[in-house]
């Protein structure tokens, strides 16, 4: 079927075209005849199926065929960004028609509003609130009113609008057509249809659930794991937008800052903000300007952002057709869509509900929880490697790491050779002290045998730093340990060996004259008790005398 078939005006047709809408959808199929027969409607219908052209479109066709005096339709929306939508929408479809339309919404320049209202339009598209503060100041005229519409009449219920919407409705004339759209109809929607409208026929396409086009996952963790695993999936995904959902208005302010140390580029949504700051943040998205949005539920429903990539329910939502609401954004016009949703210890009881929904499938992840910024994340594998390893818990890189470094140490241990039991000693001795230096450091340590063995000059010159302050003798023995190694080849140094040994005989020949000369008694005691208070106590006492000057 085209829109053709139904015998619309060849304006609206030309609007029609314009904006590419060929055929229309199931909704609209059923809807738009009923609505141009002059009957009241009843229409339940899932997000994202047209609703807003099943309502505009007829609307617009018999305005055009009345007289046009005065206000014609009044439209009632629960979200200032919904009536902004629906009125573009009127804009465009109408716009060879010469339909003239004002938005009345709460955050924008009141004047402004009041005079478009006093120079007469067709249609009006109000949320509750602002239209009672205009109708206060104008005294709006609505006898001429033919038409009025409740859009998104159940969320305007959970809004705490259902008295606002009878005080407007004592406004209007009780010959009208009245239009009703809800994605679900509790029974105060159900008794209000029944209070204002006459023998309504009802559309119903299918009860609000998840559209099977939508990848939909699950993941069970701990609050302070939320922003790693937003970074993980962003990592490792590819995609071009997203809608981050919580539920306040704080946490969204929150959350977007956390994402922007990070280095996201985000934008925020909330009930607080202004009008202009909320189209602002709304059209960088909608045009790519930011790639992350984060919101409350007033960007849940109506609103139509095309091929949203991903939706994260940062905090689970408070009901199964908020999850409805929510996850609806991606996966629109036959498009693909992820929905993510983090499930905490305290929302198991209202996820277990969205898990229940009739014919939903969910994939429920386990986040381990040792899982961090430097975990291992992989959206293809679901973690395989923290269920091998028992359960809920993986190991981290930094684990994997360790264990690694472990094997190479050991090796390295085993496969090292050395000519002296000294030589072994020291090594082990330097390789903890540079496991140690390593783990204070937080870098990861690896082992090998080309970075165990050093050049001869650094070898050299450490030995030389350490015979710093003591005799000859034991200045001899180190630089003998040090010209015995090896070089950087594993060659032993000619020219080292030569000067070593030269100095050990100069040395021993020093020695061999000395002994000639007698020493005094006196001199030998005084050289004993040097040597003696020299020497470093041990325990309590070496603490204290450590502070105590040298004489």
């Amino acid at each position: 079927m085209k829109f053709t078939d139904f015998n619309l005006s060849d304006e609206l047709i030309a609007g029609l075209n314009d904006l590419q809408f060929n055929e229309p959808t199931p909704v609209q199929e059923q809807a738009i005849p009923i609505v141009t027969e002059g009957r009241d409607l009843i229409a339940a219908a899932q997000t994202g199926t047209g609703k807003t052209g099943a309502f505009v479109i007829p609307i617009m066709e018999r305005v055009l065929k009345s007289n046009r005096e005065g206000i014609k339709a009044l439209i009632l929306s629960p979200t200032r960004e919904l009536a902004s939508q629906i009125d573009e929408q009127i804009f465009a479809i109408g716009y060879h028609a010469g339909i003239s339309s004002a938005t009345v919404i709460g955050g924008s320049d009141f004047s402004q509003q009041a005079k478009a209202l006093k120079a007469g339009v067709d249609i009006i598209v109000a949320t509750p609130g602002r239209l009672i503060d205009q109708n206060k100041v104008l005294g709006i005229d609505f006898s001429k009113l033919e038409y009025f519409v409740l859009d998104e009449a159940d969320r305007m219920l959970d809004m705490g609008f259902l008295p606002d919407m009878k005080k407007i409705i004592s406004w209007l004339p009780e010959k009208r057509q009245t239009l009703l759209f809800s994605a679900t109809m509790p029974k105060e929607i159900q008794k209000l249809a029944g209070s204002i409208m006459e023998n309504p026929a009802l559309v119903e396409i299918e009860r609000s659930k998840p559209s099977q086009s939508v990848e939909q996952r699950a993941y069970k963790l701990r609050s302070k794991q939320k922003v790693s695993l937003v970074k993980k999936i962003f990592d490792d995904l590819q995609w071009d937008s997203c809608i981050i959902f919580t539920s306040t208005k704080k946490g969204t302010d929150e959350l977007q800052r956390l994402l922007k140390r990070e280095g996201i580029k985000a934008a925020s949504i909330h009930g607080d903000r202004s009008q202009d700051e909320r189209n602002k943040a709304l059209q960088a998205f909608k045009n790519g300007q930011v790639p992350v949005i984060v919101a409350t539920d007033v960007l849940a429903r109506g609103i139509d952002i095309k091929e949203v990539s991903i939706i994260i329910n940062y905090d689970v939502p408070n009901n199964t057709d908020d999850y409805v609401h929510r996850i609806g954004r991606t996966g629109r016009y036959d498009k693909s869509g992820i929905a993510i949703t983090f499930v905490s210890k305290r929302d198991s009881r209202v996820f277990s509900q969205i898990e229940n929904i009739k014919g939903n499938k969910i994939k429920t992840i386990d986040l381990p929880s040792n899982f961090n910024e430097k975990s291992e994340f992989s959206w293809d594998s679901d973690l395989k490697q923290a269920k091998k390893s028992g359960g809920d818990r993986s190991r981290s890189k930094d684990d994997s790491d360790r264990e690694k470094r472990n094997q190479q140490s050991k090796k390295s241990r085993s496969t090292e050779s050395s000519d002296t039991d000294t030589d072994k000693d020291k090594s082990r001795d330097s390789g903890k002290k540079s496991d140690s230096r390593q783990k204070r450091n937080g870098k990861p340590t690896q082992k090998t045998e080309q970075s165990e063995q050093s050049s001869p000059k650094n070898k050299q010159t450490d030995s030389d730093q350490k015979s710093k302050g003591r005799s000859e003798k034991n200045k001899t023995k180190s630089e003998g340990r040090s010209g015995g190694r090896t070089n950087g080849s594993g060659r032993s140094s000619k020219k080292q060996d030569d000067k070593v040994n030269t100095e050990a005989a100069a040395h021993e020949k020093k020695i061999a004259e000395l002994e000639k000369v007698a020493i005094p008694p006196a001199i030998e005691k005084a050289a004993e008790r040097n040597k003696n208070s020299l020497k470093p106590a041990k325990g309590f006492w070496g603490i204290v005398k450590s502070f105590l000057p040298k004489f």
